[in-house]
């Protein structure tokens, strides 16, 4: 089982020595309709978040008391989760968190003083990395290289070539063992209900070859339906018929 240390942020700053006490927890309330032949039915009700509680060793940090003791104040809270084996980290953000509990308490057995923090919480959700970065972890986990592919430009400018092109690509991806990161692959994943003409690039035709390309490809495929959010680690290029 793995162990994980964890990191707490807000105000943009990292608070040091907090511990997660607790789950983070959705629960839906289940109602229950009777029926008139005497059968009944059910059906989601209320959703409720859970407070989330911290807990630290007391020390001369003042972040959790000027919080609580401050105006009530709406923040984002930050979590990190981070095991040092092997340096896998996954991130969640509580959103709109308003202290609803604050204590100081002593233990006269061991000497110890943990301070607490209880925080409402307006939602909470698991924060997904652009798809360079998984690509990138990925390819450093199988000590490969990411092979980006704009499959947009791909499909639009080798109209006619694009089976043989990417049949062509996923061939030297197998060989190299390359993580394939198709960018702009909205291409393949936007609604294609409307076709204007014969020669419009998003035929359906040309696209079910694509997929069919791409599902029967053994070796792992990063998929980013716009790369607007990968701007800084570059664009994929598409590739010319050899």
């Amino acid at each position: 089982m793995r162990s994980f240390g964890i990191e707490v942020r807000w105000d943009g700053e990292v608070v040091s020595g907090l511990s997660l006490v607790g789950p983070l927890r959705d629960t839906v309330d289940v109602v229950t309709f009777r029926e008139n032949a005497g059968s009944s039915r059910t059906v989601p009700g209320r959703s409720t978040t859970d407070v989330a509680r911290f807990e630290r060793d007391l020390g001369d940090d003042l972040a959790l008391d000027l919080w609580a003791r401050g105006p009530v104040l709406r923040k984002d809270v930050g979590l990190t989760f981070t095991d040092p084996s092997d340096g896998l980290s996954i991130s969640y953000t509580l959103h709109s968190c308003w202290v609803c509990g604050y204590g100081v308490v002593p233990d006269p057995g061991t000497g110890a003083v943990v301070e607490s923090l209880s925080l409402s919480v307006g939602r909470w959700e698991r924060v997904i990395p652009p798809a360079s970065l998984r690509a990138e972890h990925l390819a450093v986990q199988r000590s490969a290289e990411v092979r980006r592919v704009n499959i947009g430009a791909l499909m639009s400018k080798y109209q006619d070539q694009t089976p043989s092109v990417l049949d062509r690509i996923l061939a030297e991806a197998t060989r190299k063992g390359d993580v394939l990161f198709l960018d702009e692959a909205d291409a393949l994943f936007a609604k294609r209900s409307t076709v204007q003409d014969s020669h419009d690039r998003f035929a359906p035709d040309r696209v079910d070859q694509v997929l069919q390309l791409l599902s029967a490809h053994a070796g792992p495929i990063v998929v980013a339906e716009n790369s607007s959010a990968d701007v800084a680690s570059g664009a994929g290029e598409a590739v010319p018929p050899a």
